[in-house]
C-alpha cells in the first residue's frame, strides 16, 4: 500500500528535504526568506493533487514568522477547490492541519488568523491544533486541543482512547477555567506579548546595528514567538579556525561569545545555509545586550577566507 503524501513545508533553500511520518510520505517544499519562510500558493498547488494532508504552522517555529493573510486565504481556497474536484469521482479529501500553538505570542492584537475565518468553506477540511505550552508559557505540561469536523474528531478520539499518557486532570481543569475567563486570558496575553516584543526587538536591533557597521550578518524582522531568524557568515576564519559549516559557527559562538544558537539543521535540514534560530526564552534585556556585545566582538574578528 503506497504511503499517504503529506505536504510539509520546512525552512529550506533547496528541494531535497523530506519529512518522514508513520504511514505517510512527505512532499518537500522549498521555502525562502523572501516569503517569510512559508510556502507560496503556487508551491502548494503543484503538490496538492496527490496530497492527503497539508500541514501549516503560523507563527512558525523555528523562524518566528507568520503567514500573510492573502497567502493563507489562497491556500485555503485551493483546498476547497481540490476537494470539490475529488468528490464526484469518489476520491478521498485533502485536509489542512493548521498548527496555531504560537498565535497568542504574535505581536498583532486581533484574533488568530485561521483558515476557516478567511475561507468558511474550508472548515470541514480543517484541523486546528492549539495548546497552552506557548500561549501560557507552560512548556512541558502538554495540555492541548483540536477543533475539527465531528467525523475527524471521532477518529482522533478513537486513537487517543488507546494512548496511555495524558496531561493530568488538574492541569486540564485549570486550563479550561482560565481560558474561559476571557478577560484574564487577554490581560495575561497582553503582558507576555509586550515582554516578548521588547526582548526580541532588542535582539533584532542589535543584529541590525552589526550589519550597519559592516558585519556579514542579517536578521528577519520579528513578528512574535520566542525566536529570531539570523544568518551568520560561512566561509570565514576566526584565529585560524575555519567556519565552513553551521556547526562550526554554532561552536564558535557558544565557546567564544557565550551565545547559544540553533542551526536550521536541528530541524532536519540537510544543507548549510548560515541560518540559525535565536531564542530569547527568559533572558532579560540587559543579558541580551551583554550577549550582543560579545557576539559583535567575535564576529568582528572573523576574516573572509
Amino acid at each position: 500500500m503506497p504511503a499517504t503524501p503529506v505536504v510539509f513545508p520546512v525552512p529550506s533553500w533547496n528541494n531535497n528535504h523530506y519529512v518522514y511520518l508513520t504511514g505517510a510520505r512527505g512532499i518537500p517544499l522549498e521555502v525562502k526568506r523572501e516569503h517569510q519562510f512559508h510556502p507560496t500558493p503556487e508551491q502548494v498547488a503543484a503538490a496538492l493533487p496527490e496530497a492527503r494532508l497539508v500541514s501549516l504552522n503560523s507563527p512558525l517555529n523555528p523562524t518566528g514568522t507568520g503567514m500573510q493573510p492573502e497567502v493563507l486565504t489562497a491556500i485555503s481556497r485551493m483546498i476547497v477547490d481540490e476537494n470539490r474536484r475529488r468528490e464526484p469521482i469518489g476520491q478521498r479529501p485533502v485536509y489542512l492541519m493548521f498548527d496555531q500553538v504560537y498565535w497568542a505570542t504574535a505581536f498583532e492584537t486581533g484574533p488568530p488568523l485561521t483558515p476557516p475565518a478567511l475561507v468558511p468553506e474550508v472548515a470541514p477540511y480543517t484541523v486546528l491544533i492549539d495548546a497552552i505550552s506557548k500561549a501560557l508559557a507552560a512548556t512541558g505540561l502538554r495540555v492541548g486541543w483540536s477543533l475539527a469536523h465531528p467525523a475527524v474528531t471521532a477518529r482522533m478520539s478513537d486513537l487517543l482512547g488507546h494512548v496511555g499518557a495524558w496531561a493530568p486532570k488538574p492541569e486540564q481543569v485549570a486550563t479550561a477555567a482560565f481560558i474561559a475567563d476571557a478577560s484574564a486570558f487577554h490581560d495575561y496575553r497582553g503582558q507576555i506579548v509586550e515582554r516578548l516584543r521588547v526582548r526580541l526587538r532588542a535582539l533584532y536591533e542589535g543584529v541590525t546595528r552589526m550589519r550597519a557597521r559592516g558585519l556579514d550578518v542579517e536578521a528577519v524582522v520579528p513578528e512574535g514567538t520566542l525566536y529570531l531568524s539570523v544568518r551568520f557568515p560561512l566561509g570565514g576564519v576566526f584565529r585560524g579556525r575555519k567556519l565552513e559549516t553551521n556547526e562550526d559557527v554554532r561552536k564558535l559562538l557558544l565557546e567564544e561569545a557565550g551565545v547559544a544558537v540553533v542551526p536550521f539543521q536541528a530541524f532536519a535540514l540537510p544543507h548549510e545555509d548560515g541560518w540559525f534560530r535565536l531564542s530569547i526564552g527568559a533572558v532579560s534585556v540587559p543579558a541580551i545586550e551583554q550577549g550582543l556585545a560579545r557576539l559583535e566582538r567575535v564576529l568582528g574578528e572573523v576574516a573572509r577566507a
